[in-house]
């Protein structure tokens, strides 16, 4: 479904029944008569149980194992994320260059998220494996382009109608985004 819908960066996740969603409620009342515990943790607490004792599954699937689903999602993750698919994908961008950077930006979102989801970003920076570090200082070349002075900052102000502040001039003489205007944001 997501390659036929042109998605251009999907994650696939095994569903995880957040606090507050209708998929909590329903479970809490499924196990509160009967609480599953991991260690003498409610499963429903879920983000108390330490992490190398939590299980990846908190409910039991009616036809399939937690390793099946595990295996299958792995597999929707590669299909995806293949060389072909990114490819085809990547006609988002209009010129070779930024279709080259696509590709290589699709291997790496792939590579660092594919495991736990892009929630665990800042969990596993200092994880990343060497091929997603490699391919995200290579990538960053491609994104580079010739400084443009000519563009200027927004003009933010202060809620109490201060004065824009001073910025330093720009490499062409001006002062970026000085415009001596007074800007008074909403409450």
């Amino acid at each position: 479904m997501a390659l036929k819908a042109g998605i251009t960066f999907a994650q696939f996740l095994m569903m995880t029944p957040f606090p507050g969603t209708v998929d909590f409620l329903h479970w809490e009342k499924e196990q509160a008569n009967h609480p599953t515990l991991v260690g003498d943790v409610p499963i429903t607490r879920y983000w108390l149980i330490p992490a190398e004792v939590r299980p990846k599954m908190f409910t039991p699937h009616p036809a399939m194992t937690s390793r099946e689903i595990g295996e299958r999602t792995q597999k929707v993750w590669d299909r995806f994320y293949d060389w072909g698919s990114i490819w085809q994908r990547s006609a988002c961008a209009p010129r070779l260059r930024s279709r080259i950077a696509f590709v290589f930006l699709s291997k790496l979102y792939r590579q660092m998220y594919a495991g736990t989801g892009i929630s665990t970003d800042s969990a596993r920076r200092k994880k990343s494996k060497a091929w997603a570090r490699y391919t995200a200082k290579y990538c960053k070349k491609l994104f580079r382009a010739k400084p443009m002075p000519e563009l200027q900052s927004p003009a933010w102000g202060h809620a109490l109608g201060s004065p824009v502040p001073e910025h330093p001039a720009s490499p062409g003489g001006e002062s970026a985004g000085d415009t001596g205007h007074f800007v008074v944001l909403p409450n």
